[in-house]
């Protein structure tokens, strides 16, 4: 009988330990490995006007590290259009809010214009990721592209998480 209460009693405080602990502990491991592939509005100096289409994703590479390729553009593909290329690396921090939606990201890479003659330099940008679901994530970033007339840039979108 006594082996028992206190066999029992050594379970219930297992148990009680147990539920205690934060179980989200092991899913916010790894916060920032997840990719995605979404669309939404370029904003800034593009060619003739200041709003256009933005394509971009996410391939994360390593811990904490992905490349963003993406592309905006006017969608005037005459001699005064513009469409920008963008490939950055970026360093994605831990998530910033207490639900672990909101992730931070700064980086640099390339920066391709086909305004006028065409430019290619270096890259500057920095942005926040917002999950709304497993699949959809809601995007912005900030852009720099540094060459002739340095041009900054902006997007707006919805990503498809896979």
């Amino acid at each position: 009988m006594k082996t028992r209460s206190i066999a029992a009693i050594a379970l219930g405080l297992a148990a009680a330990s147990m539920a205690v602990l934060p179980m989200t502990a092991n899913a916010q491991a790894a916060p920032t490995d997840y990719n995605y592939v979404g669309a939404g509005v370029g904003i800034g100096d593009l060619g003739t006007g200041d709003f256009g289409l933005s394509v971009n994703g996410k391939v994360t590479v390593a811990d904490h590290v992905s490349v963003r390729p993406g592309v905006i553009s006017d969608l005037n593909f005459s001699n005064t259009g513009e469409t920008v290329f963008l490939l950055p690396v970026t360093y994605d921090f831990n998530p910033i809010t207490p639900n672990g939606r909101l992730m931070p990201y700064v980086g640099g890479g390339l920066s391709v214009s086909t305004e006028g003659a065409g430019a290619v330099g270096p890259l500057v940008t920095g942005g926040v990721d917002y999950r709304i679901t497993d699949r959809v994530v809601a995007n912005g970033a900030v852009n720099w592209s540094i060459y002739g007339n340095s041009q900054v840039n902006g997007t707006v979108g919805l990503g498809y998480s896979f």
